[in-house]
């Protein structure tokens, strides 16, 4: 229906509030008392997620050679915080108020002696992967830190952020990103975008 009578009046700041803000995924809650065991994360892949490796399916990525491995080291840094020497390093209190810990990394630092700590604890967890785990759980950890020390860059969904970063600290969420084809044209399949995309930028320079 068009009509051509004016929008009414409203108080509300589109831009200050949020309208998804009593909504079930954005409501504060207790997410958990302590990070996942090692155990705990390879039960987390056994979901059914669709992967697909040289056209076939992988049925289970924590028992398929091309991913067991990784998996099964990834597990380890979980447990460390749980058990075994570097429990101290790669653990402190969380600031959510649950009374658990985290790996420091994931805590927003208020001073010093904290960025000390995250130092040594993502140190800790290089060593133990023979640095050769380039994006392990604490990967994207620093990211987080924004969502609780910068939450109304995010407004009106600063306690959506504040949510994210509670729930990814008592946990340690795994959090990761993937780089895709810059959209262009999303008419165009997946290997004809990047072509599109040079196009673009070439004739940009040139003019």
């Amino acid at each position: 229906m068009t009509t051509t009578e004016s929008a009414p009046e409203t108080a509300l700041d589109p831009t200050k509030v949020n309208p998804a803000a009593d909504c079930e995924a954005n409501r504060t809650k207790n997410f958990a008392s302590r990070p996942m065991t090692g155990d705990e994360y390879i039960e987390s892949l056994r979901d059914d997620r669709e992967i697909w490796l040289h056209g076939e399916r992988v049925e289970d990525v924590t028992t398929h050679p091309a991913f067991r491995n990784p998996i099964r080291m990834t597990a380890r840094l979980y447990d460390s915080m749980h058990t075994g020497e570097h429990v101290d390093k790669v653990t402190t209190p969380t600031d959510t108020g649950n009374g658990g810990v985290t790996m420091p990394f994931f805590k927003a630092p208020t001073s010093s002696d904290d960025l000390l700590k995250e130092r040594d604890a993502i140190a800790t967890w290089a060593r133990m992967t023979y640095g050769w785990m380039g994006r392990s759980p604490d990967y994207k950890a620093s990211f987080l830190g924004t969502l609780h020390a910068n939450k109304e860059l995010y407004s009106p969904f600063q306690d959506n952020a504040e949510r994210w970063y509670k729930e990814s600290q008592e946990k340690v969420l795994y959090w990761n990103h993937a780089i895709i084809n810059p959209p262009v044209d999303r008419q165009l399949p997946p290997d004809e975008v990047g072509d599109v995309f040079m196009k673009v930028e070439k004739e940009t320079d040139a003019g």
